[in-house]
């Protein structure tokens, strides 16, 4: 009875052990891909700044050209009302450009100067659908 006690206790370490083993070992890789994705995100970002300064001489060369059509409009240069109606139009669809060229360039600045909110959004969406699906397998899914 000793023996088989001994024997039970030897095998529960062994088993803890190994467990514990596995659990590192899957530990271990899942830090170096997370690092792994940290460093390849990195490098992406640093791809986003020369289009943020793409988008700035976009924004640039609207601003001159709603400058010279605004200069056109204000010396009466132009020849009828129909035109200055369209300088206007013109005008102001270069300012709704502007603004969506402003925005786009928050987001990109944003992207650019904040990667880690990015790459922790990144993290935890994945967490919960590694959690999700090993709740779906293990069938204690919730039915909604």
């Amino acid at each position: 009875m000793a023996k088989t006690l001994k024997d039970l206790a030897l095998a529960l370490i062994n088993a803890t052990l190994i467990l514990v083993a596995l659990c590192l070992f899957l530990g271990w890789k899942l830090a170096t891909t997370a690092q792994s994705l940290m460093s390849d995100f990195s490098q992406k970002v640093q791809i986003v700044a020369p289009l943020r300064e793409e988008v700035q001489g976009v924004r640039s060369e609207l601003a001159a050209l709603r400058t010279e059509l605004a200069t056109i409009q204000v010396n009466g240069a132009l020849a009828d009302t129909a035109t200055a109606q369209r300088v206007s139009q013109t005008l102001d669809r270069l300012s709704q450009i502007e603004d969506t060229l402003q925005a786009a360039q928050s987001r990109i600045v944003a992207v650019a100067e904040t990667p880690d909110a990015f790459i922790s959004t990144s993290i935890e969406k994945t967490a919960d659908t590694v959690a999700d699906r090993i709740i779906t397998i293990k069938g204690c899914s919730v039915e909604g």
